[in-house]
C-alpha cells in the first residue's frame, strides 16, 4: 500500500486497553542505536479488546492520545523534530486479545510469505480451527526441520478481523502515522527474546513461554525447539480497566499459574514425552516478582524473565524512558 516506504520503521506504537507505548530508534554517525520510549495511560472506555467486535469505542479520543504521545517523544529527543503534515511510517503493535492465534504445521513451505499466508489460510479453513469470514491471515515460521530436512515446519498463524484491523489503521492514519507494519504483542516479544537467545545457542529444550500482560495470558509451549501448543485468553476476573482491583493481585497470579499448568497438561495429551525444563516470562509490573516465584514453585522449573538489561543487550544501544512491561512491546518493535 505504501510502496514509497522501503526502510524499516524507526517508530513503533503499541496500543493497549489501558495504555499507549511509543518507541523511537535513532542512530549516531557511527550507526550505534539509541532507543527512547514513552508510556501514557488511556482513560477507561476508549479501547475494549475483542478479536471479533469493535475495539476502539472513542476513535477521536484515541487519535488525540496517539498524537500527544508521539509528539512528546519527539520534543524530548534533543535535535529531533518532525515535519508538520508529513506522516511517519511506524510499526503498530496490537494486543493479543485483539486477534486469534493458531499453530499450523506445513510439510512443504512456500518460498514467499504471500503464498505461505494463503496456504495457512486454506489449512485453517480445511481443519476448521478458526472462523475466517471477513478476516485477514498473517503468519510467521517459528521452527523449521532439522538439517536432515525431515519433518514439518511450525507456523504461527495470526487471524485478525478486517473490521478490527481497519479501526486501528484508520485512527493511526488520522493521528499522522502510516501503519507500515502491524504486529501482535506476543509475537514481537517472542522474536525479541528469540533473537537474543539464539546468540548463545538455538533453544532445543522443552520450553514454556508466557506473556501475562495487557489483561491477557498467552502461553507458547515448545518441544525440542518446535512450537506444539498455544493458548491465548483473557485473565479471568480482571477489572474493566484491564488491571486487577487493588489487593487482588494474588488471585490473578494463582489463575495465571493454573492456566500455565493447564496448558502444559493439555499439550502433554498430544506430546506425552513433553518435559518442560524452562519458563520464560513477561508479566505486568504489579505481579511480576510474585508470579515468577509462584510459577517456579508450582511448575518446579526455573523461570527467566525478559528483563530490561537483556533487552538493552539485545538492542545494542542505550534505552531511555520508563522500564515497564507496557513499554516492552514498543521497544521490541524498533530493536
Amino acid at each position: 500500500m505504501w510502496d514509497w516506504i522501503t526502510s524499516r520503521p524507526q517508530y513503533c506504537l503499541k496500543i493497549g486497553s489501558h495504555d499507549l507505548a511509543w518507541a523511537e530508534v535513532h542512530r549516531n554517525w557511527r550507526g550505534r542505536p539509541r532507543y527512547q520510549c514513552v508510556v501514557s495511560a488511556l482513560p477507561e472506555g476508549i479501547v475494549r479488546l475483542s478479536p471479533l467486535e469493535q475495539n476502539i469505542m472513542l476513535p477521536h479520543e484515541l487519535e488525540s492520545h496517539i498524537r500527544a504521545i508521539a509528539g512528546s517523544a519527539t520534543t524530548q529527543a534533543p535535535g529531533r523534530s518532525s515535519t508538520p503534515g508529513v506522516p511517519r511510517a511506524a510499526t503498530v503493535i496490537l494486543p493479543d486479545l485483539a486477534v486469534r492465534l493458531a499453530v499450523v504445521r506445513l510439510q512443504d513451505l512456500p518460498w514467499s510469505s504471500e503464498e505461505r499466508d494463503a496456504l495457512v489460510r486454506w489449512r485453517l479453513g480445511q481443519e476448521q480451527l478458526l472462523s475466517l469470514s471477513g478476516a485477514k491471515v498473517f503468519s510467521q515460521v517459528l521452527s523449521e526441520p532439522a538439517a536432515s530436512g525431515d519433518g514439518p515446519c511450525t507456523v504461527l498463524a495470526v487471524v485478525v478481523q478486517e473490521s478490527v484491523l481497519a479501526q486501528y489503521e484508520s485512527v493511526c492514519e488520522a493521528a499522522g502515522l502510516i501503519p507500515q507494519e502491524v504486529d501482535v504483542a506476543s509475537l514481537r516479544l517472542y522474536n525479541l527474546w528469540s533473537q537474543g537467545a539464539s546468540r548463545t545457542a538455538q533453544p532445543t529444550v522443552d520450553l514454556l513461554w508466557v506473556n501475562a500482560t495487557d489483561g491477557g495470558v498467552t502461553a507458547f509451549v515448545f518441544h525440542k525447539g518446535a512450537l506444539v501448543f498455544l493458548r491465548s485468553k483473557l485473565q479471568g476476573g480482571i477489572g474493566s480497566g484491564g488491571v486487577w482491583p487493588s489487593g487482588s493481585e494474588q488471585v490473578g497470579i494463582n489463575r495465571i499459574v493454573q492456566e500455565c499448568a493447564d496448558s502444559i497438561y493439555a499439550c502433554q495429551q498430544q506430546v506425552p514425552e513433553l518435559s518442560i525444563s524452562q519458563v520464560v516470562l513477561i508479566a505486568d509490573d504489579v505481579m511480576g516478582p510474585g508470579l515468577r516465584q509462584q510459577l517456579e514453585k508450582g511448575l518446579g522449573v526455573p523461570v527467566q524473565e525478559l528483563d530490561w538489561d537483556r533487552v538493552q543487550q539485545y538492542g545494542g544501544g542505550t534505552i531511555t524512558g520508563p522500564r515497564s512491561s507496557a513499554a516492552l512491546p514498543a521497544i521490541a518493535g524498533v530493536v
